[in-house]
């Protein structure tokens, strides 16, 4: 016997027999992340068909034995509408392997089962379009979508999609899957229906909507559910401004740039970073995060925004030449910060006060002219007709030009500012806003936030 291997027999000699079987018992990444076995389905017909009843897809594809894929899609809403149209477009590229599953659409977010979408861990929901990958009784497999502060189509492609539900296909098809036991929990449908309208927060939020929008009273848009989720922790005071704001981390946070249209190809890896520290290198294949088997960058993202929200560690296995490898993300606190600003449910959501009006941004030009400084605040209080938001009441108008908030004056404008204020302000406090009349006077008006805007 080799030296190695007498250390190993002392080892678990010493540790005892239970958690020896759990080393026995360690998964065969190289067998999980390679070649896949089994048949893929033939195409279920000759035109992909979107269906929108999604409980009589389930039993359709627990009868065929196909995996589904369910697209979520706010109508109303602008973001990510090419890419929707994209893949309800489908082509020659991307239909083949969409009618190897059973597809469905849902345009409405009240009809988000919460049951077989746990959204507020697997679906950023300041989008408004998204793609869940389900096993035939509900189990997800996988989620795709995402956008970042620059675009919403910076993180998705038509490529990384297809790839996205090749790997997933492949994966629901192997005969080894159920031994590897990855897969998520099925849904307990014997459970009462969860949806927007049942979470705790709903009748909260729903007082408090303004009477604008209850025009539409079934209409609840994406970001709205995220709203409602935050009502509940607001009310109970439990909600924490500083790290409850932090989701749907980047890669980019952890030291990581992906390739675009692949997804999981490491495309960069910043020097120094925990990616780096934990022996990660550019074309290395992400392929499983805390135990969670990756299809997408999506994927990734949802493991890093169900991580540590301080200090602390997220296990990553990834394949190097068709090899895996193994390591440890050890991030610090403040790792998850992103930009904010394009988030709605931030930046005008349930989250602090707003500022009762939107902050318009003040060219240079009329900067010059009234003496502001070109880094200081600089902002146009926009409130069209109304005359009875607080900042209206307090003497602002909208010719006038906000230059400061309690004596602090960031450079900021339009939503940045809006997060920026109700980050730090909350329904009640009093503020200060020093602005420029029209002849250019310092001037000061003062008001009490309400707690809703109208």
């Amino acid at each position: 016997m080799t030296q190695a291997r007498c250390l190993l027999a002392l080892l678990l000699a010493l540790i005892g027999p239970g958690v020896a079987t759990v080393i026995a018992q360690s998964p065969d990444w190289g067998e999980i992340l390679g070649p896949r076995q089994g048949k893929l389905p033939a195409p279920g017909g000759y035109k992909v068909q979107w269906r929108t009843d999604l409980y009589a897809a389930m039993e359709e594809a627990k009868k065929e034995n196909r995996p589904l894929f369910v697209t979520f899609r706010c109508l109303p809403c602008k973001q990510c509408s090419a890419f929707d149209k994209e893949v309800l477009e489908g082509g020659t590229d991307l239909d083949p392997i969409l009618l190897k599953f059973i597809t469905v659409r849902i345009t409405d977010a009240t009809m988000i089962d919460f049951r077989i979408f746990p959204v507020e861990g697997y679906q950023d929901l300041d989008l408004s379009w998204w793609g869940w990958v389900l096993s035939p009784e509900g189990s997800v497999y996988s989620v795709y979508g995402g956008r970042d502060n620059v675009s919403d189509a910076t993180r998705i492609s038509k490529p990384s999609l297809i790839r996205t539900l090749e790997s997933a296909l492949a994966w629901h098809s192997d005969p080894r899957r159920e031994k590897w036991n990855l897969d998520r929990p099925k849904p307990d449908m014997s459970q009462p229906l969860s949806n927007a309208k049942t979470l705790p927060g709903f009748a909260s939020w729903d007082a408090r909507r303004p009477a604008r929008e209850k025009q539409n009273a079934n209409c609840i848009h994406c970001h709205q559910v995220a709203d409602i989720l935050r009502t509940a922790s607001i009310d109970a005071k439990t909600f924490d401004k500083r790290k409850d704001v932090q989701v749907w981390p980047l890669p980019e946070n952890v030291g990581i740039e992906v390739e675009r249209d692949h997804g999981l190809l490491v495309k960069q890896v910043k020097a120094n970073s925990p990616a780096a520290k934990a022996g990660i290198q550019k074309g290395d294949i992400l392929g499983v995060a805390e135990n969670q088997v990756l299809f997408s960058q999506a994927d990734f993202r949802g493991v890093l925004h169900r991580g540590p929200r301080g200090a602390g560690e997220i296990n990553v296995v990834w394949l190097r030449s068709g090899q895996p490898m193994t390591g440890t993300l050890e991030v610090e606190h403040g790792w998850r910060r992103t930009e904010l600003d394009w988030r709605i449910s931030i930046s005008q959501g349930v989250i602090g006060a707003g500022p009762t009006f939107f902050p318009l941004k003040v060219s240079s030009g009329k900067r010059k002219q009234l003496g502001i400084h070109p880094k200081s605040m600089a902002v146009q209080p926009f409130m069209g007709t109304a005359t009875d938001r607080a900042a209206y009441l307090a003497g602002l108008r909208s010719k006038h030009v906000v230059t400061s908030v309690n004596g602090m004056s960031p450079d900021l404008d339009g939503r940045a500012f809006l997060v920026w204020f109700r980050l730090k302000f909350n329904p009640g406090d009093k503020v200060n806003m020093g602005y420029r009349d029209e002849a250019g006077l310092p001037q000061m008006a003062t008001f009490t936030l309400p707690a809703r805007e109208e």
